[in-house]
């Protein structure tokens, strides 16, 4: 499937059939570039948690009512009145700003729609089970330079694999290594004079408990003086270190990047901010079991827009 931008908008909005909706989801599952457009768009249309519903002034109601005695010749005896210009624009104002608000709210309550109808707890790191053997079994067990169809049968497989690039960058180089004994891919992007090396480790039988690793020293990310950052929720762990400002490490279920940019600064945070989104946005619908009504769906939505909700 080439990238399906018609079918994605119909899936976001939860209108695609089902067929049609496992063929995006399949599509998601192997193409970075979809998943990044698939959270920007989720992530656009969550701003609208902010959007307040504006209350009519007084004189505002005056100038409807007004408006609407005049259109149905309420003054002038029966009769209908001149038109009036300014009366004109102000209804047209107010229709267009009612039409605003409706669609507001609208869009509002489709968001919340979708986010009740997703569970953001269990991820596509979860669902794609024999990561390390996937690894094995395109890599034949080795590292080295990874060619294009490797890449594509590595993220058919789960694996990332991410290329940046919404940040104006592209693949250069491409290696199979492993990292403290744990398989991994190392990605080279180069763009707009600078350099972002990626390292994807996904540890074979890895659980919640296990360190998470630095990809460059294939060392615990403690032991080598990273720092815990604010955790957003349902978002990956971002590890930074005080002495190497080109550096961050993101952790999630089951796998880790190590992202070191040069020159460091807004191209470092653009790499960790895409790859977050990513990562955020590996979601799989409801069991069917769990399926709840339109208007269960919605309050949990609206939870979640609010920060009160719960991933499950």
């Amino acid at each position: 499937m080439r990238h399906p931008k018609r079918l994605l908008q119909e899936y976001l909005d939860d209108q695609a059939t089902p067929s049609r909706a496992a063929a995006v989801q399949a599509h998601l599952a192997r193409c970075a570039a979809c998943r990044a457009e698939a959270a920007r768009e989720r992530r656009l249309r969550s701003r609208l948690r902010t959007a307040e519903v504006p209350v009519a002034r007084p004189e505002l109601r005056e100038h409807t009512d007004l408006a609407a005695r005049r259109a149905a010749g309420g003054d002038a005896g029966g009769y209908a009145a001149e038109p009036d210009p300014a009366a004109h624009r102000r209804r047209h104002r107010l229709i267009s700003a009612a039409g605003a608000v409706a669609a507001a709210v609208g869009l509002v309550l489709s968001t919340a729609y979708l986010l009740g109808s997703w569970n953001n707890g269990e991820s596509l790191n979860n669902a794609a089970p024999g990561l390390a053997a996937g690894w094995t079994e395109v890599t034949d067990g080795a590292g080295g330079t990874l060619s294009a169809d490797q890449i594509t049968d590595l993220r058919a497989r789960g694996w990332a694999c991410p290329e940046l690039r919404s940040t104006g960058m592209s693949l250069v180089a491409a290696k199979a290594a492993r990292i403290d004994g744990q398989p991994a891919v190392v990605m080279t992007l180069q763009g707009q004079g600078s350099t972002v090396t990626i390292y994807e480790t996904r540890p074979a039988g890895s659980s919640s408990n296990a360190p998470v690793v630095d990809g460059v020293t294939g060392r615990a990310v403690k032991d080598e003086g990273f720092v815990l950052q604010e955790q957003e929720p349902g978002r990956p762990q971002v590890w930074l270190h005080p002495q190497r400002p080109q550096q961050a490490v993101l952790a999630a279920e089951g796998v880790a990047y190590t992202v070191d940019a040069a020159p460091p600064g807004e191209v470092l945070d653009n790499a960790v901010r895409e790859i977050s989104l990513t990562e955020s946005s590996r979601l799989v619908l409801h069991p069917p079991e769990s399926a709840q009504g339109v208007w269960d769906r919605i309050q949990r939505g609206l939870a979640i827009m609010a920060g009160n909700g719960n991933n499950r």
